[in-house]
């Protein structure tokens, strides 16, 4: 793809309106109002087995938003790349890291096509953001591209963001490659900031929780795969995980909102630091 200075322009393949599309979903149920009758159609179904999934996903921009204005405010992380960005909604990374420092650089990647041509537009003027087109499974390739290297400086420390999007690949391994190769490639002092669905699969009323609302996605996305708490783990290895440690959403607030225990550690949440 042709990909330039200034926000990053790329040419975005043709939109696939007779399929699901993740970023569309996700979109839909924070609020957005950029999904056709098929999205609709997933999101209804999955909301039927979790009712409280808006509020997780809700949640989970929420996280994003703290843990970025977290390492701008202690860690002195200026560097952010947003693999899997998804489309443009309220409080984006880059919004919410200019609140905090003026000096802060956002790379989001994406290969949604939805998505490229938005954040295209909303990026288009802007000097301190940039969208690349690309495969985040596909590390060397995304750190090579000349927007990641034009916009940000690869010999110093670096946030990655892999805010539930992991899941959509799934083999624990193959997973655990994709941050080795993003982690492995930046220098000490670098972040892996991560959620991702999680299913005990103990046989508890938790465990059927998570089935149901996995195999209702993955009637729109096959690759879809929930992970246990120790596979989530796993892609944590070698790195300094902060604290509260690898936890459910809502284990990273005093109070957090009342919720069905069933619900309640569906999405997991780890920051850890590269040492």
């Amino acid at each position: 793809m042709d990909q330039g200075a200034g926000g990053g322009r790329a040419t975005a393949p043709d939109v696939d309106m007779q399929r699901p599309s993740d970023a569309r979903v996700y979109d839909l149920l924070l609020g957005g109002k950029d999904n056709f009758e098929v999205d609709r159609q997933l999101a209804q179904q999955v909301i039927e087995v979790a009712p409280e999934l808006p509020a997780l996903v809700r949640a989970n921009r929420r996280w994003l938003a703290e843990v970025v204005e977290r390492l701008l405010r202690e860690a002195a992380v200026l560097q952010f790349l947003d693999l899997g960005s998804g489309l443009p909604t309220a409080d984006n990374t880059h919004e919410i890291a200019a609140r905090v420092s003026s000096a802060a650089t956002v790379v989001y990647l994406d290969k949604d096509p939805t998505v490229i041509r938005h954040g295209q537009a909303l990026l288009a003027d802007d000097r301190h953001s940039f969208f690349a087109a690309g495969d985040l499974t596909d590390p060397a390739t995304v750190l090579a591209d000349p927007v990641v290297t034009g916009a940000l400086d690869l010999g110093r420390p670096v946030a990655v963001l892999q805010c539930l999007v992991l899941h959509h690949v799934r083999d624990t391994k193959q997973a655990r490659a994709i941050v080795d190769g993003y982690l492995d490639a930046l220098p000490s002092g670098s972040y892996l900031a991560l959620t991702h669905p999680c299913n005990p699969r103990d046989g508890s009323r938790r465990a059927e929780y998570a089935t149901g609302v996995e195999e209702k996605l993955r009637g729109g996305f096959r690759a879809v795969t929930f992970r246990t708490p120790d596979e989530i783990a796993s892609l944590f290895e070698g790195l300094e995980l902060l604290e509260p440690g690898l936890v459910g959403l809502d284990e990273w607030w005093e109070r957090p909102e009342a919720d069905p225990f069933e619900a309640s550690n569906l999405i997991v949440a780890g920051l850890a630091r590269k040492p």
